[in-house]
């Protein structure tokens, strides 16, 4: 169980920090946010309805996306970021509402742990295997669609321009996003499921700043932090999704302060270049 577990966050970690780069590139982070939080509503009233968490959260996660995804394109990025943000406040109400709603029963039971906080006992060898399908799948989707996504990725306006069909490849992220989140919510619970996503990527570009190498390190540590977090959740016995989630911000905060004391150094070497010439 535990090496399946291992596995899990490895993946998880990896797909949801190399999603969150893409998410980031495409200025859709606040509308990831919000799909994050439809996959925690979803797993909500699953357990109101007794129904199995990840395929309620995917569904409803795959539904926010794509039609977020169409109303998108149609709208304003400052009206998206309005809507996303109202309907991230609607989905904590949901999934706040449908706990209160479970029984006595249901809220004494592993089942509760996985929509709140995650299990590593929710983690079983069908999901690992449909999530490892899952990242076989946008590697392949990254692979074959790569000028069309570089092109977006340096100038979407230009990319617009030369007949890539930006909107799809938005929607065709966020469905992938709202995927991954519906199988990463067992080991992080719903709340956290999100820090997956967006602390790796501002951790990595904290710490490099060309978009190559955040590429590969946004995965990295998406994959550090989720096996850290699991591992002193197990030794510790905390809860695996708070602990990824601190071990993930304490990575942040580090790559923060370095690149503090950099930027640092190097504003004292340049003004020490600047006195030298004037002299």
């Amino acid at each position: 169980m535990l090496e399946v577990a291992a596995i899990a966050s490895l993946l998880s970690g990896g797909l949801c920090g190399l999603l969150g780069y893409y998410a980031q590139r495409f200025n859709i982070a606040t509308l990831s946010f919000s799909v994050a939080h439809a996959a925690l509503a979803g797993a909500s009233l699953a357990l109101v309805i007794k129904s199995d968490v990840t395929y309620s959260a995917l569904v409803f996660a795959i539904l926010f996306a794509l039609g977020m995804g169409i109303i998108s394109t149609r709208i304003s990025p400052h009206e998206r970021e309005l809507i996303s943000m109202g309907f991230f406040s609607l989905f904590n109400a949901i999934a706040i509402f449908m706990v209160y709603m479970s029984t006595s029963y249901v809220l004494s039971t592993v089942s509760i742990s996985v929509v709140l906080w995650g299990s590593v006992l929710a983690i079983t060898k069908s999901k690992l295997i449909l999530l490892a399908g899952i990242t076989a799948i946008f590697m392949l989707y990254l692979f074959i669609f790569k000028p069309q996504i570089d092109s977006i990725l340096f100038d979407r306006k230009l990319a617009k321009a030369e007949g890539v069909d930006v909107d799809l490849h938005t929607i065709v992220l966020l469905l992938f996003i709202g995927i991954a989140i519906a199988f990463t919510l067992r080991l992080t619970g719903g709340f956290l499921v999100f820090t997956l996503l967006y602390n790796p990527v501002a951790s990595a570009m904290q710490l490099v700043r060309k978009a190559q190498w955040q590429q590969v390190l946004a995965p990295t540590i998406g994959m550090l932090a989720a096996l850290l977090g699991l591992t002193f959740s197990y030794i510790l016995d905390w809860p695996v999704g708070a602990t990824i989630a601190i071990i993930s911000s304490t990575i942040l905060m580090v790559a923060y302060i370095t690149r503090t004391i950099i930027n640092m150094k190097l504003s004292r070497e340049a003004r020490r270049a600047q006195i030298s010439r004037g002299r």
